[in-house]
């Protein structure tokens, strides 16, 4: 709410008319960092100073005689520290989800020791071993910790259930075991192996929550918030580059500046990434709630709207970079660069207005007095932008058809205008874009609120879906292959008997899921994080630890310093943030011990030796069962995404599958059908949606090949896997620019009239053979693409000569060659133009959008093509 009313009512303008810059009060932590020198180190840093400060606080509780009583209640503030560790993240969405999740991880095998010592309250201690006791310790063991392996349960949950099961389960079936538990309900002791750790948990819990909250240091670190801001500054600099484009656009010649602009869209596409993150875990901070549930619904409704913006602010920039700035061009500029202008003005400031509201909770309904008289300026103030946008979007629809023949001599398409109907093409859409959010807002609706009781059912839902067979088995071999081992013990003192440390640690390790044989290199890393932890914090406590009088001070300050560095590397890093979250954990447990307590190196060396069991139980079952290769897992997330962009493509142009070809002169777009069986709000970003998805998945997994040990294989083509990942992602982008047109186009059609100018353009014969000429190249190269990217050794390839004959039979030219009769036919084919009230109506501006698009699908099939017959796989006598 602070954060609305700290920006005002109305839009602050600079003294050129522009929209000022928003700007956010850091709080004094962030401000202390250096947050105006370097942000992202102020944040990080002001949640690991929270963090380290905390825990030493809690660390007190050994060094400071009065405190020290909090430990002989049956639990321990060391192991709070563990569970602080475990919970904090980022905001207060993600701590509050992961502190849950840690939680219920501990509640359920507490309640089921409750069970186990129930009905046989002294274990195996008074039975045999094959006796019935012992098979139903087995028993009750193997399907409990069974059960979290096959389901799909958080895995958070999964890490500490699995832990403290593997111990209570080898506590009860210890004959020699003197540990007490609770029996049940009516029997708790605190003081017992279970309670005692449930009740610490609960307080890590609640202290984690604190840690991100608001206090004295700094403001409440959440993720709404951080979104709120997020959101606004992207409006504003997504209105601020349309304008410095269209500056550029219409000066007469290319500049660096334009290259430039390129960069500073990638900037802005990570911010709409970054938003995507700080919105994953928001609905732990209001639970779909009051106002604050409505600030997520408008972000949520507005994330969609960001992601198609930047499609065509990225494909304006191409259009900028390849535009050839001649006499024609200068003199169309001349005549519309003001009503460019005027139309990037008025949009910039009616996307800023409505993301404003937006991140205030804006529902009309809602309000009542004087907030209910403030809420209706504001919607007649929104009202009014959208008008200007709409009169601005007519007068450029009507000034770009005068000066459209005058220029060209012809209201028609040509082959000189294309980069110039793309470009006011995409800023009519940002105005459409812009417009839809207004409406959005002002309709006083919203995607219907996911409460806490149908969350928790869609949460046992997803819980109830299996894993897979590969991940159960490789996960089976690790955690039951070390329980095993530790139940019979290691020869010659190594590990004792009944020992269930090994088990427990390989719950952590598995915590987060590894793509292939990258995730072998990822538990090698993990177990710095393990082993260097439980050798840091001994080496710490043993060397600068007292009992003297000043103990606690150097107590306090030794665990601050090195939690933060520990914290700051789990917050900050992307590699190695879980070695980070590990040293942070496992330091923790031998650095906050009592004084006079002291690891013996006997001690020390088993719990290495415990953890390097585990890392070798884990990694056995990744070997062992068929963990398939991250480069293969990606070339298959890659190449799924091309077929949905090929399938997509024959959708598009009508041209049916690779069996069943359509006639060229008879060929119909589907999406037009699309849109009238399912509404144009439902078309819209369905591919977008699915694409992009495809894509994070392959880069992501992608990432990850290079670091997998590769014993027999060649090294990953990493040269080969950027290119094709570039250049699918492309692809991606300009088959997702060319559906929007259409589906824009067809929104603005009245029910019932003519889809004549797509059908008109997929329809003429040269583009018809461009396309199919296209079609037939995009599988053979992306087939030749897929082959040599899953063949990993030096095992000569069959058969390539044939498909690398026929490339360089027939290579395939740009469209350039083609363009002069593709627009002649197109500009016949049209139906003649009329007034229209936006450029998005206007079918010149349609087509220009298909040919440019298609042209840089070409050039990308063709850069594809090249690093293919580079790739050391294809030898000469292949060619």
């Amino acid at each position: 709410g602070w954060r609305s009313r700290y920006l005002g009512n109305g839009i602050s303008l600079e003294p050129d008319g522009s929209i000022t810059k928003p700007v956010f009060p850091v709080g004094f932590g962030q401000r202390l960092l250096g947050h105006d020198k370097n942000s992202n180190f102020a944040i990080w840093a002001d949640l690991s100073l929270r963090c380290a400060v905390m825990c030493g606080v809690i660390a007190l509780t050994y060094w400071v005689p009065f405190l020290e009583p909090l430990n002989n209640y049956g639990w321990s503030m060391q192991y709070v520290v563990v569970i602080i560790c475990f919970s904090v993240y980022m905001d207060i969405g993600n701590t509050t989800s992961l502190a849950w999740y840690n939680f219920y991880g501990t509640l359920l095998p507490t309640l089921n020791v409750f069970l186990m010592w129930g009905f046989c309250p002294d274990g195996v201690t008074k039975s045999e071993t094959f006796s019935p006791t012992w098979w139903f310790g087995m028993i009750d063991f193997v399907i409990f910790n069974g059960a979290f392996l096959v389901l799909n349960v958080p895995v958070g949950v999964r890490m500490f259930a699995l832990s403290w099961q593997a111990y209570f389960s080898m506590a009860f079936l210890d004959p020699q075991n003197t540990t007490k538990f609770s029996t049940g309900l009516d029997d708790v002791i605190l003081e017992g192996a279970a309670v005692g750790p449930l009740v610490g948990t609960i307080f890590g819990c609640i202290i984690s929550i604190l840690v991100v909250c608001l206090s004295p240091w700094g403001y409440a670190l959440t993720g709404l918030g951080a979104a709120q801001e997020q959101a606004i500054g992207i409006a504003w600099s997504e209105g601020m580059q349309w304008k410095q484009m269209i500056k550029l656009y219409k000066g007469s010649e290319s500049t660096i500046e334009i290259d430039r602009l390129k960069g500073e869209a990638k900037i802005l596409e990570a911010k709409v990434h970054k938003l995507d993150s700080m919105m994953s875990a928001t609905w732990w901070e209001c639970f779909d709630l009051w106002k604050a549930g409505r600030v997520r619904a408008h972000i949520i409704a507005l994330q969609s709207k960001l992601d198609c913006m930047h499609d065509w602010l990225k494909g304006s920039i191409q259009a900028m970079q390849d535009e050839d700035f001649n006499d024609l061009h200068d003199k169309l500029m001349g005549k519309v660069g003001d009503k460019l202008d005027k139309l990037a003005d008025v949009t910039g400031k009616l996307m800023f207005r409505a993301v404003k509201m937006g991140i205030n909770g804006f529902a009309l309904s809602k309000y009542s007095g004087a907030d209910a008289a403030l809420a209706q300026i504001e919607q007649r103030e929104l009202t009014a932008d959208m008008k200007a946008v709409a009169a601005a979007q007519k007068e450029l629809a009507e000034s770009f058809a005068a000066a459209r023949e005058e220029v060209f001599g012809a209201n028609t398409l040509t082959s000189d205008s294309l980069g110039e109907h793309f470009f006011v093409f995409a800023l009519a859409t940002y105005g459409q874009i812009a417009t839809e959010y207004a409406e959005y807002i002002l309709s006083d609706k919203r995607a219907e609120p996911q409460g806490i009781l149908k969350s928790c059912f869609n949460g046992v839902k997803d819980t109830l879906a299996f894993n897979s067979l590969n991940f159960i088995m490789r996960t089976s071999v690790g955690f039951f292959g070390a329980w095993v081992i530790g139940y019979f013990g290691m020869p010659g003192g190594i590990m004792a008997p009944y020992s269930s440390t090994a088990a427990g640690t390989t719950a952590y390790l598995m915590a987060a899921e590894g793509k292939g044989g990258s995730a072998i290199m990822k538990n090698v890393a993990r177990f710095q994080g393990t082993g260097g932890g439980t050798i840091i914090g001994q080496l710490l406590f043993t060397t600068l630890m007292t009992c003297a009088w000043y103990g606690g001070i150097i107590g306090f300050g030794v665990v601050v310093i090195y939690e933060f560095f520990a914290f700051y590397l789990y917050f900050s890093s992307q590699s190695f943030g879980y070695v980070g979250l590990l040293l942070a954990a496992y330091g923790a447990e031998h650095l906050i011990m009592g004084c006079s307590s002291q690891d013996t190196p006997g001690g020390v060396y088993n719990t290495i030796v415990d953890q390097t069991l585990a890392i070798l139980c884990v990694t056995a079952g990744d070997l062992i069962i068929g963990n398939r290769s991250s480069g293969h897992l990606a070339a298959e997330a890659l190449f799924t995404m091309t077929n949905i962009l090929e399938g997509a493509m024959r959708e598009l142009f009508g041209i049916g599958t690779r069996d069943l070809s359509t006639p060229r002169d008879k060929r119909h777009c589907a999406i037009i059908d699309r849109c009238t069986d399912q509404g144009t709000a439902a078309v819209h970003d369905a591919h977008k949606i699915e694409i992009q998805s495809k894509y994070m998945q392959a880069d992501s997994i992608g990432s990850e090949a290079p670091l997998e040990p590769r014993f027999y294989r060649m090294p990953f083509k990493q040269e080969l896997w950027d290119t094709l990942i570039k250049c699918g992602g492309q692809i991606g982008i300009k088959l997702c620019c060319m559906e929007y047109a259409i589906v824009d186009a067809e929104a603005r059609k009245e029910k019932g009239g003519k889809h004549a100018a797509v059908d008109a353009v997929i329809s003429t014969q040269t583009l018809g053979k461009v396309v199919d000429e296209t079609m037939a190249r995009w599988e053979k190269v992306f087939t030749l693409a897929e082959t040599l990217m899953l063949h990993e050794t030096n095992d000569k390839l069959t058969n390539l000569g044939k498909s690398c004959k026929a490339l360089l039979k027939e290579p395939m030219d740009r469209l350039d060659s083609n363009l002069k009769d593709i627009v002649q036919e197109i500009s016949q084919a049209l139906p003649p133009t009329t007034s229209k009230d936006s450029i998005l109506a206007d079918d010149i501006c349609l087509a220009s959008v298909l040919v440019m698009m298609m042209s840089g699908i070409i050039d990308r099939i063709n850069t594809m093509e090249e690093v293919c017959f580079k790739d050391p796989d294809i030898g000469l006598e292949d060619l």
